[in-house]
């Protein structure tokens, strides 16, 4: 078994900081799943709001939880056949090359380059090399902390034992300490700074050639923070989406299409800030590659709505908005250039049928947007395969 040692404000020192919602002893708590630690021990105020909130997220990552009040009740927590994952307070631990380090069999000490370490806010070793905040020690070592004070902060004292033991050593590269995977956020100032580059890393680039995964980045990564803090917002969204897409072919049966096909292009925008909200929420470890099939909502609106909204026999009904969609299907499979990019926009493609369907009816409409996604296509196919 590994364990994880996260520590947490003692009564009177107030709250951490939070990084988009999530404290840092959350943050910690996920950098420590990844690692393989089925238990976390925190160290600190068991009472305070923050230890509920800690425990809270380790249940319900499937792990279990335990509260020290002092370093002498370590040993007891963790067997000697047992690692412990040990944890600077205020250390927020984003960086592959640590966690690839840390999964690794055998227990290490993480270091760091003493200049930059130091100026970072990593303890000084030597003149050469700083902690770097993380290291994994064998449960019989910890018996070395019975010999400390009992007040000794338990992170600070390993460190001692983990040299005193010559546990081996890992470098980690400098340059994690400038990107803000690998820092340590002592204040809320610091968490606000690193909180605004973190969103726009994790959200990712869109470019504005795709209007609604551009327009949910943008909303999301100004207002991320508070959209996270709200536990229902993202259920509201799906909600909503559905709302979206059941009006859509509720206007297209009673003979609208016009405000059906709008409300499917809405609907797209919704979906994507969804998507936006749940990478943050798993991030930065976690993915969504099968929360973004919720994308063929959209297609399968559309689909519907056309058919409606086509007069005639049902197969004649049906063939143009499934050529439609099956065209789009493709075009988003392939290599597109800049100028066809927009086209693989759900939002823009349907807001465009809704304003031909004004002009010129349902059919006539579907119909042009699938020859102009067509043609896209074989133009991209053409130029890339030459």
């Amino acid at each position: 078994m590994r364990a994880a040692l996260i520590n947490l404000p003692q009564p009177g020192e107030g709250t951490q900081p939070a990084i988009a919602g999530k404290s840092i002893a959350q943050r910690q708590l996920l950098f420590a799943r990844e690692c393989g630690c089925t238990m976390i021990i925190a160290h600190g105020g068991g009472a305070s709001p923050e230890a509920h909130a800690l425990r809270h997220a380790t249940e319900k990552a499937g792990m279990r939880f335990a509260v020290i009040s002092n370093s002498h009740a370590l040993p007891g927590a963790v067997g000697d056949d047992d690692s412990l994952l040990v944890l600077q307070p205020g250390l927020l631990p984003e960086a592959q090359q640590a966690l690839d380090l840390l999964r690794a069999e055998g227990d290490r000490l993480l270091v760091v380059s003493a200049g930059p370490g130091t100026a970072a806010g990593f303890e000084r070793i030597d003149l050469d090399r700083a902690w770097a905040g993380a290291l994994t020690i064998p449960g019989r070592l910890l018996s070395g902390l019975n010999s400390l004070l009992e007040d000794a902060a338990p992170h600070a004292a390993l460190l001692r034992v983990a040299l005193q033991k010559k546990l081996p050593e890992a470098r980690l590269a400098d340059s994690l300490l400038d990107d803000g995977g690998w820092m340590v956020v002592g204040d809320s100032e610091t968490a606000s700074l690193r909180e605004k580059s973190w969103l726009h890393a994790n959200l990712g680039r869109y470019s504005p050639m795709a209007p609604s995964r551009w327009l949910a980045r943008e909303g999301v990564a100004r207002a991320g923070a508070w959209l996270l803090d709200k536990s229902w917002m993202q259920p509201a969204l799906l909600v909503l989406a559905a709302l979206l897409a059941g009006g859509s072919i509720t206007l297209a049966w009673y003979g609208y299409p016009v405000l059906a096909f709008a409300l499917v292009a809405i609907c797209a925008p919704v979906i994507e800030t969804f998507l936006a909200l749940s990478r943050l929420a798993v991030a930065p470890f976690g993915n969504i590659d099968r929360l973004t099939l919720l994308r063929h909502a959209v297609d399968i609106a559309l689909l519907v709505v056309g058919t409606l909204s086509i007069d005639g026999l049902w197969y004649r009904s049906v063939f143009p908005p499934f050529v439609l969609i099956v065209a789009l299907i493709m075009l988003d499979r392939g290599k597109v250039d800049g100028i066809f990019e927009p086209l693989r926009d759900r939002a823009l493609v349907v807001g465009v049928i809704a304003a031909l369907a004004f002009l010129a009816g349902p059919e006539i409409a579907i119909m042009l947007l699938a020859a102009v996604v067509i043609t896209a296509r074989l133009a991209s196919t053409a130029k890339h395969s030459g």
